[in-house]
Protein backbone atom coordinates (compact mmCIF):
# COMPACT_ATOMS: atom_id res chain seq x y z
CA UNK A 1 0.00 0.00 0.00
CA UNK A 2 3.34 1.75 1.03
CA UNK A 3 4.62 1.91 -3.13
CA UNK A 4 1.32 1.29 -4.54
CA UNK A 5 0.25 5.12 -3.50
CA UNK A 6 3.47 6.72 -2.59
CA UNK A 7 6.57 5.53 -4.95
CA UNK A 8 7.32 8.77 -6.42
CA UNK A 9 7.29 7.13 -10.07
CA UNK A 10 4.51 4.59 -10.06
CA UNK A 11 2.40 5.57 -6.87
CA UNK A 12 -1.74 6.36 -7.39
CA UNK A 13 -0.66 9.76 -5.28
CA UNK A 14 2.36 10.48 -5.55
CA UNK A 15 2.87 10.69 -9.07
CA UNK A 16 -0.21 12.93 -9.76
CA UNK A 17 -2.65 10.25 -11.09
CA UNK A 18 -5.31 10.40 -8.51
CA UNK A 19 -8.59 11.97 -9.82
CA UNK A 20 -11.08 13.44 -7.55
CA UNK A 21 -14.89 14.65 -9.01
CA UNK A 22 -17.36 13.59 -10.98
CA UNK A 23 -14.48 12.09 -13.98
CA UNK A 24 -12.09 10.58 -11.56
CA UNK A 25 -12.28 7.85 -9.06
CA UNK A 26 -14.39 8.71 -6.20
CA UNK A 27 -16.05 11.65 -4.64
CA UNK A 28 -15.21 13.07 -1.36
CA UNK A 29 -17.20 16.26 0.51
CA UNK A 30 -15.35 18.60 -1.42
CA UNK A 31 -16.57 17.40 -4.41
CA UNK A 32 -19.71 18.67 -3.81
CA UNK A 33 -19.62 22.17 -3.53
CA UNK A 34 -18.29 25.42 -1.44
CA UNK A 35 -21.05 24.71 0.83
CA UNK A 36 -18.75 22.14 3.21
CA UNK A 37 -15.59 24.90 3.20
CA UNK A 38 -18.37 27.65 3.92
CA UNK A 39 -19.63 25.39 7.28
CA UNK A 40 -15.85 24.43 8.57
CA UNK A 41 -14.72 28.28 8.41
CA UNK A 42 -18.22 29.15 10.74
CA UNK A 43 -16.46 26.49 13.02
CA UNK A 44 -13.02 27.46 12.95
CA UNK A 45 -14.52 31.00 13.66
CA UNK A 46 -16.07 29.83 16.23
CA UNK A 47 -13.17 27.78 17.84
CA UNK A 48 -11.23 31.12 17.69
CA UNK A 49 -13.64 32.89 19.76
CA UNK A 50 -13.79 30.73 22.25
CA UNK A 51 -9.98 30.47 22.18
CA UNK A 52 -9.71 33.98 23.09
CA UNK A 53 -9.97 35.72 19.26
CA UNK A 54 -5.85 35.03 19.08
CA UNK A 55 -4.03 37.38 16.99
CA UNK A 56 -2.55 34.62 15.27
CA UNK A 57 -4.52 31.74 14.71
CA UNK A 58 -2.54 29.10 12.35
CA UNK A 59 -5.31 26.97 10.01
CA UNK A 60 -3.46 23.55 9.31
CA UNK A 61 -4.11 21.66 6.47
CA UNK A 62 -3.11 17.94 5.60
CA UNK A 63 -4.09 16.29 2.44
CA UNK A 64 -5.14 19.33 0.57
CA UNK A 65 -5.44 17.72 -2.96
CA UNK A 66 -5.77 20.67 -5.50
CA UNK A 67 -5.98 23.30 -2.84
CA UNK A 68 -9.78 23.91 -3.39
CA UNK A 69 -11.19 22.96 -0.34
CA UNK A 70 -8.51 26.04 1.37
CA UNK A 71 -10.06 27.94 -1.70
CA UNK A 72 -13.43 27.47 0.06
CA UNK A 73 -12.57 28.04 3.62
CA UNK A 74 -10.91 31.19 3.26
CA UNK A 75 -13.34 32.30 0.67
CA UNK A 76 -16.25 31.97 3.16
CA UNK A 77 -14.26 33.35 5.97
CA UNK A 78 -13.86 36.43 4.65
CA UNK A 79 -17.40 37.29 5.64
CA UNK A 80 -16.04 38.08 9.19
CA UNK A 81 -12.51 40.88 8.65
CA UNK A 82 -11.51 40.05 12.17
CA UNK A 83 -11.36 36.64 11.80
CA UNK A 84 -10.27 36.24 8.25
CA UNK A 85 -7.13 38.97 9.30
CA UNK A 86 -5.99 36.19 11.83
CA UNK A 87 -5.70 33.55 10.29
CA UNK A 88 -2.01 32.23 8.64
CA UNK A 89 -3.03 29.50 6.86
CA UNK A 90 -0.63 26.15 6.23
CA UNK A 91 -0.58 23.32 3.92
CA UNK A 92 1.41 19.88 4.72
CA UNK A 93 2.10 18.38 1.38
CA UNK A 94 5.03 16.46 0.70
CA UNK A 95 4.53 16.34 -2.94
CA UNK A 96 5.79 19.07 -5.54
CA UNK A 97 3.14 18.20 -7.98
CA UNK A 98 0.56 18.54 -5.46
CA UNK A 99 2.10 21.61 -4.46
CA UNK A 100 2.39 23.37 -7.70
CA UNK A 101 -1.67 22.51 -8.24
CA UNK A 102 -2.81 24.22 -4.87
CA UNK A 103 -0.52 26.87 -5.06
CA UNK A 104 -2.03 27.60 -8.48
CA UNK A 105 -5.37 27.56 -7.02
CA UNK A 106 -4.52 29.42 -4.52
CA UNK A 107 -2.42 32.51 -6.09
CA UNK A 108 -5.02 34.85 -5.42
CA UNK A 109 -4.65 33.95 -1.52
CA UNK A 110 -2.33 35.91 1.27
CA UNK A 111 -1.22 34.41 4.85
CA UNK A 112 -0.58 31.10 3.42
CA UNK A 113 2.57 28.83 3.43
CA UNK A 114 3.72 25.15 2.84
CA UNK A 115 5.81 22.68 4.84
CA UNK A 116 6.75 19.45 3.19
CA UNK A 117 5.72 17.56 6.35
CA UNK A 118 5.15 18.09 10.20
CA UNK A 119 8.61 18.40 11.32
CA UNK A 120 9.01 20.98 9.46
CA UNK A 121 5.99 22.79 10.69
CA UNK A 122 6.18 25.72 13.26
CA UNK A 123 4.42 25.56 16.67
CA UNK A 124 1.43 26.72 16.58
CA UNK A 125 -1.75 27.64 17.93
CA UNK A 126 -5.20 26.90 16.15
CA UNK A 127 -6.32 24.12 14.65
CA UNK A 128 -5.03 20.86 12.53
CA UNK A 129 -7.66 19.29 10.10
CA UNK A 130 -7.29 16.67 7.54
CA UNK A 131 -10.80 15.40 4.92
CA UNK A 132 -10.08 11.79 4.51
CA UNK A 133 -6.52 11.23 5.16
CA UNK A 134 -5.88 8.68 7.42
CA UNK A 135 -7.85 6.63 5.22
CA UNK A 136 -5.25 6.22 2.81
CA UNK A 137 -2.44 5.54 5.82
CA UNK A 138 -0.65 2.37 4.95
CA UNK A 139 -1.51 -0.81 6.66
CA UNK A 140 -0.21 -3.87 8.19
CA UNK A 141 -2.65 -6.63 7.98
CA UNK A 142 -3.31 -9.39 10.50
CA UNK A 143 -5.39 -12.80 10.05
CA UNK A 144 -7.08 -14.66 13.10
CA UNK A 145 -6.68 -18.50 12.39
CA UNK A 146 -8.44 -19.86 15.11
CA UNK A 147 -5.07 -20.43 17.49
CA UNK A 148 -2.72 -16.72 16.59
CA UNK A 149 -2.94 -14.18 14.89
CA UNK A 150 -0.72 -14.48 11.51
CA UNK A 151 0.06 -11.53 9.72
CA UNK A 152 -0.85 -11.40 5.96
CA UNK A 153 1.92 -10.24 3.73
CA UNK A 154 2.04 -9.32 0.06
CA UNK A 155 4.83 -10.79 -1.89
CA UNK A 156 5.95 -8.78 -4.79
CA UNK A 157 8.10 -10.34 -7.71
CA UNK A 158 10.44 -7.85 -9.92
CA UNK A 159 12.79 -5.74 -9.02
CA UNK A 160 11.70 -5.17 -5.34
CA UNK A 161 14.75 -5.87 -3.23
CA UNK A 162 14.52 -6.63 0.48
CA UNK A 163 16.77 -4.61 1.91
CA UNK A 164 16.16 -1.46 4.34
CA UNK A 165 14.83 2.10 3.11
CA UNK A 166 17.84 4.72 3.22
CA UNK A 167 15.85 7.67 1.99
CA UNK A 168 14.04 10.16 3.36
CA UNK A 169 10.21 8.68 3.72
CA UNK A 170 7.74 10.67 1.49
CA UNK A 171 4.97 10.55 3.84
CA UNK A 172 4.11 13.18 6.22
CA UNK A 173 3.72 10.81 8.93
CA UNK A 174 6.97 9.55 8.93
CA UNK A 175 6.09 5.91 8.03
CA UNK A 176 9.56 4.58 6.09
CA UNK A 177 8.32 1.81 3.76
CA UNK A 178 10.08 -1.66 4.44
CA UNK A 179 11.65 -1.79 1.24
CA UNK A 180 13.44 0.64 -1.39
CA UNK A 181 11.98 1.05 -5.49
CA UNK A 182 14.72 0.82 -8.04
CA UNK A 183 14.79 0.08 -11.83
CA UNK A 184 11.74 -0.81 -13.67
CA UNK A 185 7.67 -1.36 -12.83
CA UNK A 186 8.21 -3.10 -10.05
CA UNK A 187 4.86 -4.45 -9.91
CA UNK A 188 4.95 -5.60 -13.85
CA UNK A 189 5.63 -9.28 -12.78
CA UNK A 190 2.58 -9.39 -10.20
CA UNK A 191 2.10 -9.67 -6.78
CA UNK A 192 0.35 -12.48 -4.58
CA UNK A 193 -0.43 -13.15 -0.76
CA UNK A 194 1.49 -14.88 1.80
CA UNK A 195 0.43 -15.70 5.11
CA UNK A 196 2.94 -15.61 8.16
CA UNK A 197 3.88 -15.04 11.71
CA UNK A 198 4.59 -11.46 12.83
CA UNK A 199 8.04 -10.61 13.11
CA UNK A 200 7.19 -6.50 13.68
CA UNK A 201 7.68 -6.39 17.16
CA UNK A 202 4.92 -3.36 17.11
CA UNK A 203 2.31 -5.69 15.14
CA UNK A 204 3.11 -7.95 18.06
CA UNK A 205 2.10 -5.48 20.50
CA UNK A 206 -1.39 -4.73 18.52
CA UNK A 207 -1.71 -8.69 18.54
CA UNK A 208 -1.07 -9.52 21.56
CA UNK A 209 -4.21 -6.95 22.72
CA UNK A 210 -6.54 -8.35 20.08
CA UNK A 211 -9.62 -10.66 21.08
CA UNK A 212 -9.05 -14.58 20.51
CA UNK A 213 -12.78 -15.02 20.21
CA UNK A 214 -13.38 -14.26 16.70
CA UNK A 215 -13.84 -16.76 14.07
CA UNK A 216 -11.22 -18.06 12.15
CA UNK A 217 -9.88 -15.54 9.28
CA UNK A 218 -11.00 -12.45 10.87
CA UNK A 219 -8.74 -9.72 9.07
CA UNK A 220 -7.68 -6.88 11.36
CA UNK A 221 -6.08 -3.98 9.75
CA UNK A 222 -3.42 -2.09 11.94
CA UNK A 223 -1.87 1.69 11.21
CA UNK A 224 1.33 2.16 12.74
CA UNK A 225 2.08 5.35 11.49
CA UNK A 226 -0.85 7.15 13.24
CA UNK A 227 1.33 7.10 16.38
CA UNK A 228 3.93 9.01 15.11
CA UNK A 229 1.72 11.31 13.61
CA UNK A 230 0.44 11.86 16.39
CA UNK A 231 3.57 12.49 18.38
CA UNK A 232 4.59 15.05 15.98
CA UNK A 233 0.93 16.64 16.35
CA UNK A 234 1.72 16.96 20.13
CA UNK A 235 4.53 18.73 19.80
CA UNK A 236 3.72 21.15 17.19
CA UNK A 237 0.04 22.06 18.88
CA UNK A 238 0.67 24.60 21.45
CA UNK A 239 -3.12 24.83 21.83
CA UNK A 240 -5.99 24.44 19.68
CA UNK A 241 -7.83 21.68 18.41
CA UNK A 242 -7.29 18.53 15.71
CA UNK A 243 -9.86 18.12 13.47
CA UNK A 244 -10.32 14.47 11.72
CA UNK A 245 -12.95 13.71 9.40
CA UNK A 246 -13.04 10.42 8.21
CA UNK A 247 -15.15 7.23 7.46
CA UNK A 248 -14.63 4.41 9.51
CA UNK A 249 -15.59 2.56 12.80
CA UNK A 250 -15.75 2.20 16.54
CA UNK A 251 -16.59 0.84 20.02
CA UNK A 252 -18.46 -2.79 19.36
CA UNK A 253 -18.40 -2.14 15.40
CA UNK A 254 -14.89 -3.42 15.46
CA UNK A 255 -15.08 -6.87 16.00
CA UNK A 256 -18.22 -7.36 14.46
CA UNK A 257 -18.89 -10.10 11.99
CA UNK A 258 -19.92 -8.04 9.19
CA UNK A 259 -16.05 -6.81 9.56
CA UNK A 260 -14.54 -10.23 9.06
CA UNK A 261 -13.33 -9.56 5.79
CA UNK A 262 -12.00 -6.32 6.99
CA UNK A 263 -12.34 -2.85 4.81
CA UNK A 264 -9.70 -2.76 2.22
CA UNK A 265 -11.02 -1.60 -1.00
CA UNK A 266 -10.04 0.33 -4.16
CA UNK A 267 -11.84 2.65 -6.04
CA UNK A 268 -11.66 3.38 -10.05
CA UNK A 269 -13.80 5.17 -12.08
CA UNK A 270 -16.61 5.47 -9.20
CA UNK A 271 -16.46 1.62 -8.51
CA UNK A 272 -15.00 -0.39 -6.09
CA UNK A 273 -12.35 -3.29 -6.48
CA UNK A 274 -11.67 -5.67 -3.20
CA UNK A 275 -8.30 -6.71 -4.74
CA UNK A 276 -5.41 -4.13 -4.12
CA UNK A 277 -3.34 -6.22 -6.21
CA UNK A 278 -4.58 -5.86 -9.56
CA UNK A 279 -3.97 -2.93 -11.74
CA UNK A 280 -1.36 -1.48 -8.69
CA UNK A 281 -0.66 2.22 -8.49
CA UNK A 282 -3.67 2.90 -10.68
CA UNK A 283 -6.62 2.64 -7.98
CA UNK A 284 -6.90 4.15 -4.85
CA UNK A 285 -6.20 1.92 -2.06
CA UNK A 286 -7.87 2.61 1.37
CA UNK A 287 -9.14 0.74 4.58
CA UNK A 288 -11.61 2.04 7.44
CA UNK A 289 -10.18 4.44 10.47
CA UNK A 290 -10.12 2.67 13.42
CA UNK A 291 -11.36 5.75 15.83
CA UNK A 292 -11.52 4.24 18.99
CA UNK A 293 -7.54 3.15 18.41
CA UNK A 294 -7.08 6.64 17.28
CA UNK A 295 -8.61 8.12 19.93
CA UNK A 296 -6.83 5.85 22.41
CA UNK A 297 -3.14 7.12 20.84
CA UNK A 298 -4.50 9.99 21.06
CA UNK A 299 -5.03 10.44 24.79
CA UNK A 300 -1.74 8.34 25.37
CA UNK A 301 -0.47 12.25 23.93
CA UNK A 302 -2.31 14.26 26.40
CA UNK A 303 -4.70 15.15 23.96
CA UNK A 304 -8.60 15.41 25.35
CA UNK A 305 -11.15 14.18 23.82
CA UNK A 306 -13.93 16.86 23.03
CA UNK A 307 -16.34 15.28 20.34
CA UNK A 308 -16.99 11.99 18.24
CA UNK A 309 -19.69 12.36 15.56
CA UNK A 310 -21.17 11.32 12.34
CA UNK A 311 -21.37 13.92 9.28
CA UNK A 312 -24.67 14.55 9.24
CA UNK A 313 -24.73 15.81 13.17
CA UNK A 314 -21.81 17.84 12.82
CA UNK A 315 -22.75 19.64 10.00
CA UNK A 316 -26.44 20.22 11.59
CA UNK A 317 -24.84 21.81 14.99
CA UNK A 318 -22.15 24.15 12.98
CA UNK A 319 -24.16 25.10 10.49
CA UNK A 320 -27.01 25.78 13.24
CA UNK A 321 -27.02 29.80 13.46
CA UNK A 322 -26.18 30.14 9.71
CA UNK A 323 -29.29 27.86 9.03
CA UNK A 324 -31.17 29.66 11.65
CA UNK A 325 -31.34 33.10 9.56
CA UNK A 326 -33.22 31.35 6.92
CA UNK A 327 -36.24 31.40 8.79
CA UNK A 328 -39.17 32.57 7.64
CA UNK A 329 -37.40 34.65 4.76
CA UNK A 330 -37.82 33.35 0.57
CA UNK A 331 -34.23 31.49 -0.71
CA UNK A 332 -32.54 33.22 -3.54
CA UNK A 333 -31.69 30.84 -6.34
CA UNK A 334 -27.93 30.33 -5.13
CA UNK A 335 -29.12 29.90 -1.31
CA UNK A 336 -31.47 27.48 -2.92
CA UNK A 337 -28.43 25.29 -4.22
CA UNK A 338 -26.75 25.81 -1.29
CA UNK A 339 -28.73 23.96 0.65
CA UNK A 340 -29.45 21.18 -2.03
CA UNK A 341 -25.52 20.64 -1.63
CA UNK A 342 -25.72 20.73 2.06
CA UNK A 343 -28.60 17.70 1.72
CA UNK A 344 -26.02 15.77 -0.32
CA UNK A 345 -23.90 16.03 2.62
CA UNK A 346 -26.07 15.51 5.39
CA UNK A 347 -28.11 11.94 3.62
CA UNK A 348 -27.94 9.29 5.57
CA UNK A 349 -27.43 7.12 2.62
CA UNK A 350 -25.18 9.17 0.72
CA UNK A 351 -22.74 10.80 3.19
CA UNK A 352 -24.22 11.45 6.81
CA UNK A 353 -23.69 8.58 8.25
CA UNK A 354 -20.73 7.24 6.76
CA UNK A 355 -18.10 9.67 7.38
CA UNK A 356 -16.79 10.76 11.00
CA UNK A 357 -15.37 13.44 13.04
CA UNK A 358 -13.11 12.77 16.07
CA UNK A 359 -11.89 16.34 17.72
CA UNK A 360 -8.98 16.36 19.71
CA UNK A 361 -7.85 18.92 22.00
CA UNK A 362 -4.79 20.89 23.81
CA UNK A 363 -4.55 23.55 26.66
CA UNK A 364 -8.19 24.15 25.46
CA UNK A 365 -10.28 23.74 28.85
CA UNK A 366 -13.74 24.58 26.25
CA UNK A 367 -16.70 24.78 29.17
CA UNK A 368 -19.21 23.36 26.42
CA UNK A 369 -18.87 21.55 23.15
CA UNK A 370 -18.15 23.95 19.81
CA UNK A 371 -21.43 23.67 17.97
CA UNK A 372 -20.03 20.80 15.78
CA UNK A 373 -20.79 18.40 18.32
CA UNK A 374 -24.16 20.10 20.07
CA UNK A 375 -25.76 16.71 19.11
CA UNK A 376 -23.08 14.28 18.32
CA UNK A 377 -24.03 10.82 17.85
CA UNK A 378 -22.66 8.47 18.85
CA UNK A 379 -21.07 10.00 21.27
CA UNK A 380 -17.47 10.39 22.80
CA UNK A 381 -18.45 7.19 25.11
CA UNK A 382 -19.38 4.68 21.78
CA UNK A 383 -15.72 4.95 21.50
CA UNK A 384 -14.76 2.85 24.33
CA UNK A 385 -17.77 0.97 24.35
CA UNK A 386 -17.62 -3.08 24.17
Amino acid sequence: MEQALYDPQHGYYASGRARIGKAGDFFTNVSVGKIYGKILALFFEELWKKMGRPKNFTVVEQGANDGRLALDILEASKASLDFFSAIRYSIVEPFSIYQKKQQETLKDQKNISWVQNLKTLPAFEGIHFSNELLDAFPIDLLMWDGKEWLEKRVVTKGSVPDIAYSGASPLVHAMAPKYAISGTDPYSEGSSWTIAPIEQKELRAVAEKLPTTLAPGFLWEVRLGIRPWLEQLAMKLERGMILIADYGYAGPQRFAPYRAQGSMACYQDHRRYDNPLEEIGKRDITAHVDFTDLADQASNQCFEILGYTDQHHFLIGAAEIWLRTFEGKSLMPHEQKEFRLLQTLLHPETMGRAFQFLSLGKNLHLPSPLSGFHYQRPGVDYLFAT
